[in-house]
């Protein structure tokens, strides 16, 4: 005889749950600690709001946002010049999606600091080739 309690059971085990924040969330914090320390660049966290956006949420409803698609996590500003930095930041061994890295070249393209990181060193590598590569010449 079969066992409708047990077969249920089976596929309603209980998944495990990450605990703790998503690695792209750890990377954009170390990654904001980082730029703080050294190069005194506060880098602020821009929510797009996106996710409530496709969930078919408007305005006033919690999902609705101005800020345009694929636009990037994080945003500063160079002190003593006031050029704009703008950080995509991803898990660990992810990549932009191509609406990311298309709104990274147009900002890149108005004379802003704009990349994509994964990591803390990928953040700083890409900082300096861009930023610091600039002043020196």
């Amino acid at each position: 005889m079969f066992d409708h309690q047990k077969s249920w059971a089976a596929h309603t085990k209980p998944t495990k749950k990450r605990t703790g924040p998503a690695p792209e969330k750890l990377v954009q914090k170390a990654i904001q600690e980082a730029f703080r320390l050294r190069y005194r660049v506060a880098l602020v966290h821009v929510d797009s709001g996106a996710a409530g956006m496709r969930r078919g949420q408007g305005a006033g409803q919690g999902g609705y946002s101005a800020t345009p698609a694929g636009f990037p996590d994080l945003v500063g500003v160079l002190p003593p010049s006031g050029r704009a930095v703008y950080v995509e930041v991803k898990a660990p061994g992810n990549r932009p999606t191509e609406l990311q890295t298309r709104m990274l070249d147009a900002l890149r393209a108005k004379g802003a600091v704009a990349f994509y990181a994964d990591s803390v060193e990928s953040a700083i590598q890409k900082f300096e080739e861009q930023a610091l590569a600039e002043r020196a010449s």
